[in-house]
C-alpha cells in the first residue's frame, strides 16, 4: 500500500516537472517565432508597424522579437525580481 504523503509529494514533483517542460517548450517556440519575424523584417524590409499589424502583437512584443538582447535583459530582470520576492 502506498503512503498518501508519498503520493502527494510525487504528484507535486510531477506537476513541477511538467511545468518546467512547458516553460522550456514555450521558450523554444518564442525563439523560433522571433527568429522568423527577424528574418521577415530583414528580408522584406518591413517596419515594426508592419509586423504589429500583420501579427496583432503589441509593439513591445515585436520590439523584443526584433531585439533578442532586450528580451534577455527583461527576462533577467524578471527572474531577479522573482527571486527577490520569492514568488
Amino acid at each position: 500500500m502506498t503512503n498518501p504523503e508519498t503520493e502527494v509529494r510525487q504528484a507535486i514533483a510531477d506537476y513541477d516537472a511538467d511545468i518546467a517542460h512547458i516553460e522550456e517548450l514555450t521558450e523554444q517556440a518564442i525563439q523560433r517565432r522571433d527568429q522568423r519575424l527577424r528574418d521577415i523584417h530583414a528580408r522584406a524590409g518591413w517596419k515594426q508597424v508592419n509586423l504589429i499589424n500583420a501579427t496583432g502583437y503589441t509593439r513591445e512584443t515585436i520590439r523584443q522579437a526584433l531585439n533578442p538582447e532586450i528580451r534577455e535583459a527583461i527576462k533577467a530582470r524578471r527572474a531577479a525580481k522573482k527571486k527577490e520576492t520569492g514568488s
